[in-house]
Parts: C-alpha cells; sequence; structure tokens
C-alpha cells in the first residue's frame, strides 16, 4: 500500500465513504415509501457523500503517489464512461458537490 491510502485521513475518509455508500443504497430502495423527512434527510446524506468524494479526489490531484495517480486516473476514465468529457472531472465535482442541490431536484425527490 502507498503512502497516500496509509493516511489515517485518507483511509478514515474511504471508510466514512463506504458506511455512506452502504446507507444511500440501502435507503434508495425505501424511497418509495419514506416521509418527505426521510427524503430530505436521503438528500443529504447524499450531499455529504459527494462532499466527502469532492475532498478525495481534490487530495488525490495534490498527491505525486503512484497509486493516488492511478486512482485518480481510474476516476476520470469512469467519468469518461459515464459521459463526462474526462478533462473537465475537476470542473464536475466542483458543480456538483456545492452545498446547496438546485431546488427542484429536492422538491421532486420529496414529491415522490
Amino acid at each position: 500500500m502507498s503512502g497516500f491510502f496509509q493516511s489515517e485521513i485518507v483511509r478514515e475518509s474511504i471508510k466514512e465513504m463506504e458506511e455512506l455508500q452502504q446507507q444511500i443504497i440501502k435507503d434508495t430502495f425505501k424511497a418509495p415509501i419514506m416521509s418527505k423527512e426521510e427524503k430530505k434527510e436521503h438528500v443529504e446524506l447524499m450531499r455529504t457523500f459527494l462532499e466527502k468524494q469532492k475532498n478525495l479526489y481534490f487530495r488525490l490531484s495534490l498527491s505525486d503517489d503512484p497509486e493516488a495517480l492511478e486512482m485518480k486516473e481510474r476516476i476520470e476514465e469512469a467519468a469518461k464512461f459515464l459521459g463526462f468529457d474526462g478533462n473537465n472531472v475537476n470542473r464536475y465535482v466542483r458543480c456538483r458537490t456545492t452545498t446547496r442541490s438546485p431546488p427542484h431536484i429536492v422538491s421532486t425527490m420529496v414529491r415522490l
């Protein structure tokens, strides 16, 4: 394991992301029967997850560790596979993880 991934801060961040992702997946299946408040909490959980993803990507971008750079490249390749321009992943990550989501996204989720 590289120095980047041996960092306690990075390891804890990844662990938190894994736990959040598990909770988001689990809760997504319950979305049709969630109350409005539960849906708002679910959206907030997704925001938290996206913010942690942004922070990890930022750390990867600053690192010169070979394994960190490899992971950053894999993220960029996945973004391309999903239809995003690989050169603009940084811009996409910044745009998608602002602290406020467009109101129509939250209201749509709550109405479902």
